[in-house]
């Protein structure tokens, strides 16, 4: 027997991916903040340590959030512009894109520079590349391009999550929630 209620919320593993993912970008963020005003010795190395971890966590909840979806796909938007549902699919794009590609630029930075990656002490990820101080200064650059990029993506994702919310008030930002009910139905889609 099929559920014939639409879906109107993401369920609570995705919440759960989608907010932990945050917390750890917002971590890796914050730690790059304090490292950057370290001088160098242990304390400036084990924040940068868990930066990195809080990257490789980042990087992992996201791959697993890929495959939820596939597994549990979203539920429909509530109606909105066209214009509004293209944005926001093309921001979730690239979103999910930054959310790989920021990491794994890290990964490389840290490879060729001749720095394992240890994640939280627990284990240290294989070393896939040799030491190569050209290419770890382009990734360092590429890093912080992109780690910018995300930290501007997000801030404008959650804006526009919260213009859903509380101007809007067609219940975006509440499908991302685990409590509080959506206040309009989603609405049909149309095959082609």
């Amino acid at each position: 027997m099929t559920d014939s209620v639409p879906k109107t919320r993401y369920d609570l593993g995705m919440q759960a991916l989608h907010w932990a993912t945050a917390l750890a970008i917002v971590g890796a963020f914050v730690l790059i903040q304090v490292v950057e005003g370290l001088p160098k010795g242990d304390t400036r190395a084990f924040m940068m340590g868990l930066h990195k971890s809080f990257g490789v966590t980042a990087l992992t909840l996201v791959l697993i959030r890929v495959a939820w979806r596939h597994l549990s796909p979203p539920p429909a938007l509530p109606p909105m512009a066209p214009w509004m549902e293209r944005a926001s699919h093309w921001a979730h794009v690239a979103l999910y894109v930054l959310m790989v590609a920021v990491p794994v630029v890290g990964m490389v930075m840290s490879w060729s520079g001749g720095r394992p990656i240890a994640v939280f002490g627990l284990f240290t990820l294989p070393t896939l590349l040799p030491p190569n101080p050209g290419l770890k200064e382009a990734a360092e650059g590429v890093h912080e391009v992109l780690g910018n990029a995300i930290l501007i993506l997000a801030g404008l994702h959650a804006v526009a999550a919260l213009v859903h919310q509380y101007v809007l008030k067609d219940g975006v930002l509440a499908r991302m929630l685990p409590w509080g009910n959506n206040p309009l139905p989603p609405r049909e889609r149309v095959a082609p």
